[in-house]
């Protein structure tokens, strides 16, 4: 059986049309729980990658070249990327969860990850970003 690499949460918004429109979901599929997963904020202007070995997610901040990498494990890192794909655009306000306890939650133009049961995180936002 082939798990989803990643499940996203959307705040409850019965009644209203868009809650009845079919939703798709970043970083699912069938095979989704081996292949990277690019995905990005509304705005576009932080770019994402989630790949499954090693299992970490790492995010870039377009306008400033600032980067970030999260493992399950340890402190986010910043590091030198170059994320061309854009990817899939979550839909603002959404919580993405990938194995091993590692999240992302984004805004319109910021994107939080964190380990869920660790003290690692990095926040990626044109007012500030930081790590820990």
């Amino acid at each position: 059986m082939c798990l989803p690499a990643a499940i996203i949460l959307a705040p409850a918004s019965a009644g209203t049309p868009s809650a009845r429109a079919t939703v798709h979901y970043a970083c699912s599929g069938l095979n989704s729980a081996h292949v990277p997963c690019h995905f990005s904020t509304p705005s576009g202007n932080i770019r994402c990658l989630w790949t499954p070995k090693p299992n970490n997610v790492a995010c870039e901040l377009l306008a400033t070249g600032r980067a970030y990498r999260l493992r399950p494990t340890g402190g986010a890192k910043r590091i030198k990327l170059k994320l061309v794909h854009r990817g899939e655009t979550l839909p603002t306000s959404q919580l993405i969860v990938f194995p091993e306890s590692l999240s992302c939650r984004d805004t319109r133009t910021a994107m939080t990850c964190n380990q869920d049961f660790g003290l690692g995180e990095f926040k990626l936002a044109p007012s500030g970003s930081h790590s820990s």
